[in-house]
This record gives structure tokens, sequence and C-alpha cells, in this order.
């Protein structure tokens, strides 16, 4: 897949197949509405477009609202990718691109740039100056550019529309089980290693701590998972929170990695939530935190041999 900056594309597209959004998360439904792109760009014998947004608009718009998204720009582009998209273009977004009235959008950016045999969109579409334009709209557009305007339905798991919005409600939740019915994967958060207390290892409980790149992360607790290093992945033991244990003040995300013993300071690894074992507990003693950590262990090796092995990404 290549990717562009729109402002930097050499050159306009011709008879593309276009799908256009946020798509935070890139979450089952985000999924149904790229691989019906790429199918149907294959069909036309063209190529398969998706038009994104960096930073989020919500970002630029309500600043105030701190929203925290569910993937890095850069993950994003990664799980794209994988879905087999030809190119992914992104608008670098600003308050006064904005501002753009919705028929402009069309004529000067949809148009102009990828001249699209056809539009495949989500059924919550909206787009230009205050979201003015919706699906009525670049339907009549469509007409005079020659284009098909393909609304693709909610995608439902258990009569819930899955949606951005509701999976970050989950995350915070650290309802990690339906995350992953939704996202269609695990959820995971990259960091970078780097040195803590140093406690652990002298507990013989040595744990790699990182600072998230994600700006979303689980509710305080416990969870099983796993850890992506160098391509390889291990299973562990993830906690996130300030361990009350011993009367820290800052949250960290730290994972126990089973079987490792590897040097990975400043080395940059992926945590998978797996399954919420607990929540965090401030202990009596270093002992009983010992033990407790000793049953975390093995819970975790439980949930993944009921599951064969089939854990891994």
């Amino acid at each position: 897949m290549k990717v562009f900056n729109i402002n930097e594309l050499a050159h306009n597209f011709n008879n593309s197949v276009l799908t256009i959004g946020s798509f935070d998360g890139i979450h089952l439904g985000h999924v149904k509405l790229m691989e019906l792109t790429k199918e149907s760009a294959e069909k036309l014998n063209s190529k398969s477009v998706v038009l994104t947004f960096h930073p989020h608009p919500m970002k630029a718009l309500k600043p105030e609202r701190k929203i925290h998204l569910i993937t890095t720009f850069e993950k994003k582009v990664e799980l794209i990718a994988k879905l087999g998209i030809d190119y992914l273009v992104y608008i670098p977004f600003s308050i006064e691109f904005a501002k753009m009235p919705p028929e402009t959008f069309i004529r000067e950016i949809i148009y102009k740039k990828f001249k699209p045999l056809k539009i495949i969109i989500g059924h919550d579409f909206g787009f230009g100056n205050a979201k003015a334009g919706d699906i009525a709209l670049l339907k009549q557009y469509s007409k005079e550019f020659c284009f098909e305007v393909y609304v693709v339905d909610p995608v439902k798991i258990n009569d819930n529309i899955i949606s951005s919005t509701l999976i970050r409600q989950l995350i915070l939740k650290g309802e990690i089980s339906q995350v992953k019915e939704y996202l269609g994967r695990y959820y995971s958060v990259h960091g970078k290693v780097v040195k803590g207390s140093g406690r652990g290892k002298i507990l013989g409980i040595p744990t790699a701590n990182i600072i998230p790149e994600e700006e979303l992360f689980p509710k305080d607790g416990v969870y099983a998972s796993f850890v992506k290093i160098n391509g390889l992945e291990y299973k562990a033991i993830t906690n996130i929170g300030s361990n009350p244990t011993f009367n820290d003040n800052s949250r960290r995300i730290e994972s126990l990695i089973f079987n490792f013993d590897r040097d990975i300071y400043n080395n940059n690894i992926e945590v998978y939530f797996v399954e919420r074992l607990r929540d965090e507990i401030k202990f009596d003693s270093v002992s009983a935190l010992q033990e407790k950590i000793k049953e975390d262990i093995k819970f975790t090796e439980c949930i993944f041999k009921s599951q064969n092995g089939a854990l891994f990404i």
C-alpha cells in the first residue's frame, strides 16, 4: 500500500474506488467498508483508495473534549495495509480545512483528485463545514460527476452498532473481551521499554515498563496478555496502575513476560490485552503480592491453553 499526504500527490487518480472516513480503531465496521472497496476495485479493474484525515478531526474541532484515539496514525496505516488496499491518502486536518463547504469538498477533493467510479461509505457519513454534507448531497453530485454511491448498513454485534465511540467506552471500562468482538482483534498499545524502579527484578518478578504511544489504555488492573518483541510473541501478564502495595503515585503499564530474561530497554514493544484478570490490589506484604502474581500467571496459562494456542495474531 502506498501512503500519500494529499498535498504531495504527484498526480491525481483516475477511475478509483474510494472510501472516506476518520477510521479510528479500524473496527469490523471499517473493515467491511474497506473489503467492499477492495472487491469493487478488483471488479472494475481499478485502484482501491482510502481517504482519511490526520490528525483526527475532533482533535482540531473539539480539543476541549480531549478525545482519546483507539489507534495511532501509524497503527491505522498498518491495519489498512493488511486489508490489501492499494492507496491511503490523508488530508492534514485543520480548522481552515473544516470550513470548506461540502460542495467544494466534492468538487475539489473527491472529483478532481480521485475521479471515482464508485464511493463506498458508511450509513452515518457526513462531511464539509459543520458536517453540512450528507449522503443525499453526495448522491446528488454523483449524477454530475458520474460516480456511484454505495452506502453500507451498520455492522451489529449483540444488537449493538459497532462504533469507535462504543469501543473507546469498553476499553476504558476494561471490558477487553467485548472490545475484541468489535475490533476483530486484540486491543494493543505500543511503547518504548524504559527503566522502572527495579523493584520487580529484586522480587524475582522483573517487568517491562513501557511509555505507551497510544492515548487510550484499559482500566487499571491486571490483564492476561501477550507482547510482541521484534516480531515474536510472548505470553505475559500486564498491570496497569500505580502499584499501591508500594505507594507509587504514577500510573504505568508494565508487563511480566513469561520465560523471558533478555535486556530490552529502549526497545519498542506491543502489548495485546486478552482478558482482564482482576483489579489492582494493595497487599499487606510483598509475599502476598508474589503469591497473587503466581496465581495470575497460572490463570493466564489456562486462558492460553483453552484457546489451543490460537491467541497469538
